[in-house]
């Protein structure tokens, strides 16, 4: 028993304060009750750090329901007791000393209010004015806690941002590009960044952004539809172009299938390969991009543009360079002409003209380089036979 009893102005100023204490407290159990961080710690999926901090929390929260819901029974007691009499008398000063200021809650060892004191371990009785105060102080650490949770939530979220918008953009650059595969490529990224940010949303306690590749990929996703842009954008004027580079092949082999008949008719054996004809097959490929363009798919189109850009150049130099070996047969031939025409002058001016043996290989090698077709090795050789008996009779008469 609480003695002296207070007066009834004690027992007025003290329910004053009680009652400010417990205005408090409960706009501090609503902000504990409403806060988006106690949703975050009743998830039951939580890991790490942010579980341990739920497994300490929870418990506490549920401690100071109990502890607030016991301060509030005792509170409408001492409100109920004070409206008894305007004046209170002896004895209702004495129970609402007791009520102030003694010590009538029972805490057990966890905190909670026990429901009844005699059963079990004896509990902890705690006076209303200090469990008043034990309330303000642990909901503020509890508010604080969540906070933090709240915070490191949006952290978390803050750091896979820019990932998200990135993948968003991509979005929204395949649907304008209606390519279904792109399309496919975007969800199975959204599918790995929603994966890894609930994972990091298990445990925004312990920092962790999106992984390095997740990140490599979507930037390589926006990459990759930027250049299909591109190639969107562009395609009217490479097609054009890369028509009238075939205009150009084509007319290059036509130049070398003249030359390729002039030589065929000309050089016996000429060893060229097959004439070249890359044209018709560079048309169809063309005409299947077209095909590509209008169904909008994008990937097969970049690559397909990319080979048939390549086959033209080289078709265009394959052309050339057969044209050049067709060519090359009638220049060595024209060459062996001159040759054994400079050599047969030099024999004039030296006075061997009428040499029989002379006479015999220039006549032997003049026949085979103007016989139709023409047999280019046995020619040389012969020309080089011709060139060689002169100089072995040039040698003689100098000596």
């Amino acid at each position: 028993m609480v003695s002296p009893p207070m007066s009834r102005d004690e027992v007025d100023f003290a329910i004053v304060g009680l009652v400010a204490a417990h205005d408090r407290i409960s706009a501090a159990m609503y902000t504990v009750d409403a806060h988006p961080g106690l949703v975050v710690l009743r998830r039951n999926d939580l890991r790490g750090t942010t579980q341990a901090v739920a497994a300490e929390t929870l418990p506490r929260v549920d401690t100071l329901w109990s502890q607030f819901s016991a301060l509030r029974s005792v509170l409408d007691r001492v409100k109920a007791v004070r409206a008894e009499r305007s004046r209170p008398g002896d004895e209702e000063l004495q129970e609402l000393t007791i009520l102030l200021r003694g010590p009538v809650l029972p805490l057990g060892p966890d905190g909670m209010v026990v429901e009844d004191p005699l059963a079990g371990p004896p509990p902890n009785w705690v006076t209303t004015m200090g469990l008043a105060q034990e309330l303000e102080r642990a909901s503020a650490e509890v508010t604080d806690t969540l906070d933090d949770v709240q915070t490191a939530q949006a952290e978390t979220a803050h750091r896979f941002e820019p990932v998200s918008k990135a993948l968003e953009q991509a979005r929204q650059v395949a649907d304008v590009l209606g390519y279904a595969t792109t399309g496919s490529d975007v969800e199975r990224l959204d599918v790995r960044l929603a994966e890894a940010t609930f994972a990091a949303m298990r445990d925004p306690l312990d920092p962790v952004g999106p992984a390095a590749d997740l990140v490599r990929d979507v930037d390589g996703l926006a990459a990759k539809l930027a250049d299909y842009s591109r190639l969107r954008d562009a395609y009217p004027e490479r097609i054009r172009r890369l028509k009238a580079a075939l205009d150009e092949v084509a007319n290059a082999e036509a130049v070398a299938a003249a030359a390729y008949s002039i030589a065929l008719e000309k050089i016996a054996n000429p060893g060229l390969p097959a004439a070249p004809d890359a044209v018709p097959a560079l048309r169809a490929h063309i005409a299947q991009l077209d095909q590509l363009h209008r169904e909008q798919r994008w990937p097969r189109l970049a690559d397909e543009l990319s080979i048939v850009e390549r086959s033209v150049t080289a078709a265009r130099e394959r052309a050339a360079h057969l044209h050049q070996a067709a060519d090359g047969l009638m220049q060595r031939r024209a060459e062996l002409r001159g040759r054994l025409d400079a050599y047969r002058a030099r024999t004039g001016r030296m006075a061997l003209a009428e040499h029989a043996q002379l006479s015999e290989l220039h006549r032997a090698a003049q026949e085979l380089l103007y016989t139709s077709p023409c047999d280019l090795p046995a020619a040389t050789r012969a020309v080089v036979a011709y060139q060689r008996y002169l100089n072995e009779l040039t040698e003689r008469g100098h000596r």
